[in-house]
This record gives C-alpha cells, sequence and structure tokens, in this order.
C-alpha cells in the first residue's frame, strides 16, 4: 500500500507493511535505516547471535532530513524477557526498565543492522550486535519512542571497502587489455604451430637418436671410457695444480728480494771487480812490457 502525504512543500512516500502482532507485554522500538534493507518486511525477527528477541512490527519509506536522500523507519517490539544484561544487572520487567537497559548497551556499542537468516540469501531480518569502534551514543529518546542507532549491514560495509577496488578498475582499459592478451594468444599459437618448432623438435629428436646409438654402440666400453675420461680430468687438474705450485716457488725464487737474485747481484759485482782489475794490469803491460820479467817497480806505472 502506497500513501503519498505532503511536508511542507515536499512529498513523502511511505511503504506502510501490514503491522505484524505485537504481545502485550513487548516494549516498541523505531530504527532508522538509511541503506538497503533488501526488502525486510513486517514480521521478520529481530534476534541477537540468532536468538530471537523480537519482531518486526512494519516497515516505512521516508525521504530524508536533506530532502535529497531515502530513510527507512523499521518498527520493532522485543520481549524484555528476552532482552540480555549483564551478569550483575537484574533482568527488566517493565518498559522503562528496557528502555535504561537499552540505553546501556547502547552506550557500550549496540548497533542494528539489517542482516539474513543464512550466510548466503535467506529471509532479512534486524540483527543487535555490539559494533566496536562505534562513536560513545546513547538510546535517542528525543520522539514517542527511542530510536535505536544503526550500523551499515555486512554486505554494505563489505560493498563501501570493495568501492575503491571496483573504481580502480572501472578505469581500467579493458578493451586494450583484452587486446594484448588475444595478440599474446595468437602468436603462442603461431609459434607452436609454425615450422620453426616442428623443425627445432626434429632436430632435438634426431640428436637424441644419435646420442643413443653412440652410447649404444660403445656398449660394454661405454663405462671404461667414462672412467678413462674421468681420470684424464683427474690428472689435468693435479698437472695444473703442480704446475701453479712450480710457478709460485720460481716467483718467489726470482722475487725482487729473493736469495737467488741477491747472489746474483753479488756475483756480477765480483765479476765487475774482476773484470776491472784484469783492464788495469792490461793497460799497465802495454805500458811496460819488461815488467813481466822485472817485475812491477814502485816507480813506474
Amino acid at each position: 500500500m502506497h500513501r503519498f502525504l505532503p511536508i511542507g512543500t515536499a512529498l513523502v512516500l511511505a511503504i506502510a507493511a501490514v503491522a505484524a502482532p505485537a504481545r502485550a507485554d513487548d516494549v516498541p522500538f523505531l530504527i532508522r535505516f538509511s541503506g538497503n534493507v533488501h526488502g525486510l518486511a513486517a514480521g521478520a525477527p529481530v534476534d541477537i547471535q540468532g536468538i530471537r528477541i523480537g519482531t518486526v512490527r512494519s516497515v516505512g519509506l521516508d525521504v530524508g532530513a536533506d530532502g535529497s536522500s531515502f530513510v527507512v523507519p523499521v518498527a520493532i517490539d522485543l520481549n524484555p524477557a528476552l532482552f540480555p544484561m549483564p551478569a550483575s544487572s537484574r533482568r527488566p520487567t517493565t518498559t522503562e526498565e528496557t528502555y535504561a537497559a537499552a540505553d546501556t548497551l547502547v552506550r557500550r556499542g549496540l548497533r542494528a543492522r539489517v542482516g539474513t537468516t543464512e550466510l548466503m540469501g535467506g529471509h532479512p531480518l534486524v540483527t543487535l550486535s555490539f559494533i566496536p569502534g562505534q562513536p560513545l551514543v546513547g538510546l535517542d529518546r528525543s520522539g514517542p519512542v527511542p530510536v535505536l542507532p544503526t550500523a551499515p549491514s555486512a554486505r554494505d560495509a563489505l560493498v563501501e571497502r570493495l568501492q575503491p577496488l571496483l573504481d580502480k578498475l572501472a578505469d581500467v582499459p579493458v578493451d586494450q587489455m583484452f587486446a594484448q592478451l588475444l595478440a599474446a594468444a595468437t602468436a603462442m599459437k603461431e609459434l607452436a604451430t609454425g615450422p620453426e618448432l616442428r623443425e627445432a623438435l626434429t632436430e632435438t629428436k634426431a640428436a637424441a637418436a644419435q646420442l643413443r646409438a653412440v652410447v649404444q654402440g660403445l656398449g660394454p666400453r661405454a663405462d671404461t671410457l667414462f672412467d678413462s675420461l674421468n681420470q684424464t680430468v683427474r690428472n689435468a687438474n693435479k698437472t695444473v695444480d703442480r704446475a701453479g705450485q712450480t710457478l709460485a716457488t720460481l716467483d718467489l725464487q726470482v722475487g725482487d728480494r729473493s736469495p737467488l737474485l741477491a747472489e746474483l747481484r753479488g756475483l756480477l759485482r765480483e765479476l765487475q771487480g774482476a773484470a776491472r782489475s784484469l783492464r788495469l794490469m792490461a793497460e799497465y803491460l802495454e805500458r811496460n812490457p819488461n815488467a813481466l820479467l822485472t817485475g812491477k817497480s814502485d816507480n813506474r806505472r
């Protein structure tokens, strides 16, 4: 049933469902949802942790105070006998005690949300639960019926968290990415079916066959041949090691500060001195040939 009611110059669209019968001792509350209620209707359960503590009495639809949004007022009735309380508190028995208990829980983070009877799908319902990180507020008792504060449903909260990612995905050039993917797939198909790959596979197969034939031709001699090759490699490694040690020793012996080089330098100095003495004696005999017979005198040079 649709009703159009004027508020000032604005029109308010209200959808009133058939009111569900209430118990005589049920306590009324009002909830104003600003998001999607996913088909919530009168008669739906109100629960906490899967335990039903009340019933949705009516669901309406109003224009928000800003004139550009909608609000869904949901009237519920709670059973005071099922209303949860801390262990140190007495369970409420009257309407005022129920409102006082609700105010205490609201200040601790109790919020109303729209849920479903099943994890995926199911019928919509109203759930009351503690939501961490909520602002410190109390039960709104400014109107004739107290108003419970709300929190986004789990589905709406997930959509809100995913919205930035969805916005980024909306800007992705999907057509260009699909064209590049299609081009890459085409290139891979051409490579797989092209003659180059077939020729490479044929050559590889032929080489493998030749290698297999060589190994089969060696027969029992293959192990002996491999052992000989391994021994040759080991001997070559030993020869290289000995050559390296010899070079190191030679470098030590003929280095700038080696003993051998020092002895060679001393020998050269002695040879130079002997050569100088022989040269002086030859020059003296050239000037005094009789010195071989008479000997060297003190006054003749």
